[in-house]
């Protein structure tokens, strides 16, 4: 096994070109003791994932290059960390690689699908505002959406909105999904959505838009719960997690592949293809969330009815006001 601590640190060293004191810099970048920083150099402690990735979006070096397979094919991370590149560019890339992996499991005979939830991946849903809103708030965070624009003023390139509708396509012939979800899933989309609305990005109309495609998702939301399926037949299996998940992490088995999404940061996931190290230790903790956590597919579990109901509630403060809302719990 590749010792990663070392290759990290004559990265940061070779990339400053000697410049940085390895040990002042894990102690800035990290807020550690210098004792912490020395044990993370003698490899005494292993840097986290969420470590590296820091340090490579820091000072701009290659996660693939870094942490190459011995074969120097495979690389176990995917992750768009070229500055120059623009962030259309780099968010139409994260839909076709998303794209790429349902494909793959689309043409294979055993795929198993397990996902740890706590906001919405609207990338693979149908909903043309709330997509457009996930795509603003990826542009936003690169700083290249200025506040004196306004919601309604920005169009979704039709390449990208091409890329969301493919996505739509493969997500919906997806089977057997197993996933924990915690209270947070519907309140993390609505805390971004009055968040922008106070910011006066986003008018009323758009609220109401907005509003109405979360009533909609609401409702199939429910009928997942109710029945296990969807509409194509596909089943789902949910599990309410008594502990707020620290973000979103899917994992896919497909005949002798695997991908694993992790959403270090909210914007934008690391992907880690076929690296059986990543594979365990995720799925280890995927599997501990559902150890910690109550089923609540084709039950009427009292987690799922109050967590159903306190969605629709937050869906409705949005804009009490609206007369199209009609209640379905």
């Amino acid at each position: 096994m590749k010792d990663y601590n070392t290759i990290v640190i004559n990265e940061i060293i070779r990339h400053s070109q000697g410049k940085i004191n390895p040990v002042d810099y894990l102690m800035k970048m990290f807020s550690v003791s210098k004792e912490t920083a020395y044990r993370r150099i003698r490899n005494v402690i292993p840097f986290s994932i969420e470590e590296i990735v820091a340090i490579a979006e820091d000072i701009n070096l290659s996660i693939d290059q870094m942490l190459a397979s011995k074969s120097g094919n495979n690389f176990p991370f995917n992750k768009n960390l070229n500055v120059g590149q623009e962030p259309v560019a780099i968010y139409s890339d994260l839909i076709r690689e998303d794209i790429e992996i349902m494909e793959g499991m689309l043409a294979s005979k055993d795929v198993k699908i397990t996902a740890a939830m706590n906001s919405i991946p609207f990338r693979f849903l149908p909903y043309q505002s709330l997509f457009k809103l996930d795509y603003c708030h990826y542009i936003y965070s690169t700083g290249k959406i200025s506040l004196m624009t306004v919601f309604s003023d920005i169009e979704v390139p039709p390449a990208v909105g091409d890329l969301h509708d493919k996505a739509v396509s493969c997500y919906g012939c997806l089977k057997d999904i197993t996933c924990v979800v915690d209270n947070m899933l519907f309140s993390n989309t609505i805390k971004k959505i009055q968040y922008y609305r106070q910011l006066k990005f986003i008018s009323d109309d758009d609220l109401r838009i907005f509003q109405a495609e979360l009533f909609e998702l609401l409702g199939k939301y429910d009928g997942l719960l109710r029945n296990g399926k969807n509409g194509s037949g596909a089943e789902y299996v949910f599990y309410y997690s008594f502990f707020n998940l620290e973000s979103n992490i899917i994992f896919l088995e497909y005949d002798n592949n695997t991908a694993l999404q992790m959403w270090i940061y909210p914007e934008s996931p690391v992907l880690i293809k076929n690296n059986a190290l990543m594979n365990d230790i995720q799925k280890k903790w995927i599997d501990s969330k559902i150890r910690n956590s109550k089923l609540i597919t084709k039950t009427t579990d009292v987690h799922q009815i109050e967590m159903l109901r306190e969605a629709y509630r937050q869906t409705l403060e949005l804009m009490p006001q609206n007369p199209a809302v009609v209640s379905f719990l």
